[in-house]
């Protein structure tokens, strides 16, 4: 299959394209105007854009090379082929079970922080002076127990290491769920983490987790939920919707395999 793609700056954009990659041949159009040439050069079977950016000759285009559409932003149903019509506030991001191959059995000890914006300073500095933890990320705590900034595949090592994490988004929680660390997490509601909103409930929730025994189970609970919920499973609902069964059975095959 070949996919032509505007680049689009959404989670929902970039859960589809990553996965994508996986079974198709991937281009992306920068030069809008130039869209009527990238489609003959190109010949895509599944188009992607922007609802102000199908014209009538892009449609005419798709009407008579038989190209599927998947339009964000659309709010006319004749637009687009794929029912993912985009509104901001949904645009949260999805798991990514990529993250299953890094799973290592390890002992799990530590209780591991990853702070990425200067708001979460004051909890984590909190953190580093009354609890037993390692702190990572990209704001310099100036206590011995900050550990740096680590690269995706170090997160990925410390997630394996710890029994624990208190992270401040979705993506970190996913990623610790899918190695079997316990989140806890700022915020989002409409989610069966374990949350905070401010250092109170922080202390709370820190407390009561700590002294559980049941942690696995909690934890493999949560992962049960990902794996029937994700971005690849996104992605295989979205090719059904569109008819692309030669690629549902790949992806399909790639979910079988990474659940193994």
């Amino acid at each position: 299959m070949r996919v032509l793609t505007e680049n689009l700056n959404y989670n929902i954009f970039n859960d589809l394209l990553t996965n994508l990659k996986k079974v198709s041949t991937t281009a992306v159009i920068n030069d809008i105007p130039q869209i009527a040439k990238a489609l003959n050069d190109f010949k895509p079977q599944l188009l992607i854009l922007k609802e102000e950016n199908i014209n009538s000759v892009v449609k005419a285009y798709c009407d008579k090379n038989n190209v599927k559409i998947i339009c964000f932003g659309s709010t006319y149903p004749e637009n687009k082929d794929a029912d993912i019509t985009f509104q901001t506030h949904l645009d949260i991001p999805r798991a990514n079970l990529d993250v299953l191959t890094f799973k290592e059995d390890i002992d799990k000890d530590d209780v591991s922080v990853f702070v990425n914006d200067e708001k979460q300073r004051f909890a984590t500095d909190f953190l580093s002076k009354n609890y037993n933890v390692k702190i990572y990320g990209n704001i310099k705590i100036d206590n011995p127990r900050y550990l740096g900034m680590p690269t995706e595949l170090e997160k990925y090592e410390i997630l394996n290491r710890s029994k624990v994490s208190i992270v401040f988004n979705l993506k970190d929680a996913f990623d610790s769920i899918l190695l079997d660390t316990y989140p806890i997490v700022e915020g989002p509601e409409g989610f069966e983490f374990t949350t905070f909103n401010n250092i109170i409930s922080l202390i709370e929730q820190i407390d009561d987790i700590l002294i559980n025994n049941n942690l696995k189970a909690k934890v493999n609970y949560l992962k049960s939920k990902l794996i029937s919920a994700n971005s690849l499973t996104f992605t295989i609902d979205t090719l059904q919707q569109l008819r692309f069964k030669e690629q549902v059975f790949e992806l399909n095959n790639i979910l079988e395999d990474l659940n193994k």
